[in-house]
C-alpha cells in the first residue's frame, strides 16, 4: 500500500514527473517562441541599418510601401476596363 502511494505522489504531485513533463513542454515552446523573436529582432535592425545608411533601399521604400515619386515624375495609373458591373 505504502509502495502505491509513493508512485502515485511521485507522478502526480506538484513536483511530480507529470508536472515536470508538461513544464518541460511549455519551456520547449517558449525558447522556440525566444529564437523566433531574435530573428526577427536581427531582421529588423538590418532592415534599420540600410534605411539608415542606404539612399538607394531609402528611395525603394518609399516608392513601394508609400507610393512616392522624384520631383518631376509622372505617375500614369492604368485602368482595368475588362471589370464590368453587372446589375442581377
Amino acid at each position: 500500500m505504502m509502495l502505491i502511494l509513493g508512485v502515485v505522489l511521485l507522478f502526480f504531485n506538484d513536483m511530480g514527473i507529470v508536472k515536470w513533463y508538461f513544464l518541460h513542454q511549455e519551456r520547449n515552446l517558449i525558447q522556440d517562441e525566444i529564437d523566433l523573436l531574435l530573428l526577427k529582432e536581427k531582421d529588423l535592425i538590418e532592415e534599420l541599418d540600410y534605411i539608415e545608411n542606404d539612399d538607394e533601399y531609402l528611395k525603394t521604400i518609399a516608392r513601394e510601401r508609400f507610393h512616392m515619386v522624384s520631383p518631376g515624375e509622372k505617375i500614369f495609373r492604368v485602368v482595368d476596363r475588362r471589370i464590368v458591373k453587372r446589375d442581377n
